[in-house]
């Protein structure tokens, strides 16, 4: 490791290796790595920055955005690790090193700590298991030629695997339904828990609020999502959340109680929430 520290010691030492590329890591205070990534001059700065400014339309990784957050809510600063720095001749010995430390420390899907989407040399690694077969790539990974369900399937699987993933585009839904209970019985699901968990990292939701108000549509790298028709009755009819009408189904969002917070820890576990910096 070259350096550790924080922002404004980062700051310095960054300008000291000014135009070399830089293998970086952003931990929380207690030093738990929750990012990993490669850069060129202030680049490891900018995620603060981003998470900063808060807005959710333009975040490529809320995950990340909302652990910064809520480290900076809870009045810590983020420790920052400079791995290694090449030159401009050696990137691709960078892009090596930051895939390595990937797979290292484990991303949140795979049971490790990292916030990251993607594994590291580009997207080549790809962002979560998903099936080589052409309808569940559709379904559940990241289907050619549809690149707004590619980006949803991506980010919902950062989250679990999920056969079928729970929130489409709003472009590829023929009609948006009002939500009502499911007319038979049903029963808290993980699936539903990801689809509401979703919604809330994308929306900067967090589930100390009181009440916590998760909005049934949101938007990720700019492609307007919303949890599907059947999912969002299951999720009432379930007793995950209760709902605040609207008569633009667009706008609905769900309300859920301490009950049905605990209903979702008990789904997913408390770390879930607090690895993506929900809780």
């Amino acid at each position: 490791m070259e350096f550790e520290g924080n922002r404004a010691a980062a700051d310095s030492y960054l300008n000291t290796i000014s135009g070399r590329y830089y293998v970086y890591v952003l931990c929380r205070p207690d030093g738990r790595p929750f990012y990993v990534g490669k850069g060129l001059n202030r680049r490891a700065l900018e995620h603060e920055a981003e998470a900063r400014r808060h807005h959710p339309i333009g975040e490529t990784n809320p995950f990340k955005c909302n652990v910064i957050r809520k480290i900076i809510r809870d009045g810590h600063e983020v420790t920052y690790r400079i791995e290694a720095h090449y030159d401009a001749s050696n990137q691709q010995a960078c892009l090596e090193r930051e895939a390595a430390l990937i797979k290292e420390y484990g991303r949140l899907h795979e049971g490790g700590h990292l916030t990251n989407l993607a594994g590291g040399v580009g997207n080549m690694s790809g962002a979560a298991p998903f099936s080589l077969e052409r309808h569940a790539a559709t379904l559940s990974g990241e289907p050619e030629g549809n690149p707004e369900r590619a980006t949803l399937n991506r980010f919902l699987q950062g989250f679990g695997e999920v056969g079928s993933v729970p929130v489409k585009p709003v472009s590829q839904i023929s009609r948006v339904l009002p939500t009502t209970p499911h007319p038979n019985a049903r029963s808290p699901t993980q699936r539903c828990a990801y689809a509401l968990l979703a919604s809330a990292a994308a929306s900067g939701v967090l589930f100390s609020d009181k009440p916590v108000t998760i909005p049934r549509a949101f938007t990720y790298q700019n492609v307007d999502a919303v949890i599907e028709n059947g999912v969002a009755r299951d999720i009432l009819k379930a007793g995950m959340a209760d709902l605040l009408a609207n008569p633009n189904p667009l706008d609905e969002a769900f309300i859920l109680s301490d009950r049905h917070v605990a209903i979702l820890v008990d789904l997913v576990g408390e770390m879930t929430l607090i690895e993506r910096g929900l809780l």
